[in-house]
């Protein structure tokens, strides 16, 4: 035992052994669980932020498509004079499919501007086409073209193309003033390029005969083509699911344009005794869009679903312009507006889309469009 003195004399010491548990770092349950919430808070504060900046980056991807569809449309004029159609022939494509499938013969707007998108291979399929071309490997019509696609679309579906062009009333309503009939080249950007004359292969005895119209963005500058609609967005919750940008347009009858395979936006349908405040145009559903009451001759309920532009984007669509600027309009837009952005030109329109577009004014007189601050999102 050790000792110690004082005083010269030993003192005896007792060390004694501590047993004290030393303390062990970590959580206690509560502080645990403190953590836990602490953090399940910060997650819910950003992932809407988080959400809201892949949603931002998607809006920009789908803009960028557009720009890119609409700069091949600007290359594609300056060489052709004119626009492709929203309805087309393409040889060597049309002429053969005409002799053993008529149905199939035409094509959209999608076709000719392909070389403007790099993508010459496949334009080069359609001119050298022949009767096996169909079958045989190396089809490239099931192919999916990244420009043709937004990324914002539901990832339930089939669909090939998300854009849509401007074709104001389609063939849905014909200038009779014109010999022969035409479309009414006002009422769009886009036409019928096809037409239908019986001295054409593609002539349909069953439709009305009508000359093919041409449509120049020269044309279309009279009315400022930074306020006239090109193309749009059309990949909406209510857009088919089984869009293909390889698909066959077809004629249309009376009031029903609005055709998935024509791949276009077209008029709003009349609205019977409704006002014009009664039709949302941009994102419609059934509730904010419903069928004219009494319904239009040829009309169907799904006919609003191909008609307007829509997107997968919150309350908003991406279009367009005929300047190749991009905008986005909001779901909101006044429809008279929305009108006056689709129509190309001066030139004689339809006695149904004039209606859309009177003035809300009592002199008859139709004032110039303005897009107002609150229809777009910068």
């Amino acid at each position: 035992m050790p000792v110690s003195t004082r005083l010269g004399h030993p003192i005896p010491v007792t060390v004694k052994a501590s047993h004290a548990p030393s303390r062990v770092l970590g959580f206690t349950l509560i502080e645990l669980l403190v953590t836990i919430a602490v953090l399940a808070i910060l997650v819910g504060l950003l992932l809407p932020a988080i959400q809201m900046a892949r949603e931002a980056a998607r809006r920009t991807s789908c803009a960028n498509n557009l720009k890119q569809i609409a700069l091949a449309m600007t290359v594609y004029d300056n060489a052709q004079k004119r626009l492709p159609g929203w309805r087309n022939a393409v040889k060597t494509y049309t002429t053969v499919r005409a002799d053993t499938d008529i149905k199939t013969a035409c094509v959209s707007w999608t076709v000719p501007i392909l070389p403007q998108l790099e993508n010459t291979a496949v334009y080069d399929w359609y001119t050298s086409y022949n009767t096996e071309s169909g079958t045989a490997a190396g089809n490239p019509t099931t192919l999916k073209i990244p420009t043709y696609r937004c990324s914002s679309r539901s990832r339930n579906t089939t669909s090939t193309l998300d854009y849509a062009v401007n074709a104001g009333t389609g063939t849905e309503e014909l200038n009779k003033t014109t010999s022969p009939v035409q479309q009414f080249e006002g009422d769009g950007v886009f036409a019928d390029a096809v037409g239908n004359l019986d001295s054409e292969p593609l002539f349909d005895a069953s439709r009305p005969s009508y000359k093919p119209s041409t449509v120049a963005l020269n044309s279309v500058a009279a009315d400022g083509s930074g306020f006239t609609i090109l193309l749009t967005e059309r990949g909406g919750e209510q857009a088919s699911s089984e869009t293909s940008w390889s698909a066959h347009p077809v004629t249309v009858k009376a009031n029903v344009g609005a055709q998935v395979e024509n791949h276009s936006v077209l008029h709003p349908l009349l609205i019977g005794n409704g006002l014009r405040t009664d039709c949302q145009v941009i994102n419609p559903t059934e509730d904010t869009c419903p069928l004219p009451n009494p319904p239009v001759l040829g009309a169907t309920k799904d006919d609003w679903k191909e008609r307007f532009p829509s997107s997968g984007h919150p309350r908003a669509v991406n279009v367009a312009m005929c300047d190749s600027r991009t905008r986005v309009i909001r779901n909101g837009i006044d429809v008279w507006v929305y009108c006056q952005l689709l129509s190309s030109n001066s030139k004689a329109v339809s006695s149904r889309v004039a209606d859309w577009q009177q003035a809300v004014d009592d002199s008859g007189v139709l004032s110039p469009y303005d897009l107002k601050p609150a229809d777009l999102i910068r």
